[in-house]
């Protein structure tokens, strides 16, 4: 176990979004692996133990011949085995960021690089600049809500200036549209549906906790606070 003192690192949405596709990759080549891996161990099986008539009655299971590099591969895919949960997280975060409410999808490693130094022209603090590069805000209410006290940090007219940023420097940072390859991520999720969906299921939950409240009024109804309360003397007296 090696302990770093360094300073944390703060990484942009985008930077997240390559790394979360490397990993699939990663992910992807390596259920692969394991599939192909288990998929010979059913064909030796068959042929080692033959079931005869019921051959006939087994699915069908075919892979292709592998040089032996291939299959020591599979051999070390298979003993280190696909995380269901790491995948489940990879999706999810894939999903999140190539949302239609956020613009990491349409977002290159140029535009961000030529955004943020851009940016150095208004003095912005670390914070609003990883901010202004994640969110990419498309209108001056949003770039507005970034900046702390943009009416005597920025230059004068300060609301020109907001929308100078807008249209100027963060908008041709953007792509028109989602590469090709990005596309199975979007969704069309909006951020109103996932607050019902929050609010939703908080209501459910506070159901159940009423529902629970109830069922311990029953039983305190019919065995008695009193009866109750002599059980935890009588274990009290027992420890004693």
């Amino acid at each position: 176990m090696k302990i770093s003192n360094n300073a944390p690192q703060h990484l942009s949405n985008y930077e997240v979004l390559q790394h979360f596709l490397e990993l699939k990759t990663d992910n992807d080549r390596l259920q692969s692996l394991v599939g192909n891996h288990t998929k010979r161990a059913i064909l030796n099986a068959r042929a080692q133990y033959p079931l005869g008539k019921f051959d006939r009655d087994q699915e069908v299971v075919e892979v292709e011949d592998a040089e032996i590099d291939v299959l020591e591969a599979e051999d070390v895919a298979s003993r280190r085995g696909v995380s269901d949960e790491l995948v489940w997280v990879q999706e999810e975060v894939l999903k999140y960021l190539c949302a239609d409410y956020n613009v990491t999808a349409r977002q290159t490693e140029d535009g961000i690089q030529k955004l943020a130094d851009d940016l150095q022209d208004y003095k912005l603090t670390k914070a609003e600049l990883l901010q202004v590069c994640n969110l990419a805000p498309g209108s001056d209410v949003a770039l507005h809500m970034v900046i702390e006290e943009p009416e005597t940090r920025l230059a004068h007219p300060y609301e020109e200036t907001i929308s100078d940023m807008v249209a100027n420097v963060i908008a041709p940072t953007l792509l028109p549209s989602v590469p090709t390859h990005l596309l199975p991520f979007v969704n069309t999720v909006r951020p109103t549906d996932i607050a019902q969906t929050i609010l939703d299921d908080t209501a459910e939950y506070g159901q159940d906790e009423e529902g629970y409240e109830e069922e311990e009024y029953v039983y305190e109804a019919e065995w008695g606070a009193g009866r109750e309360g002599a059980i935890d003397d009588e274990e009290d007296n027992t420890m004693d």
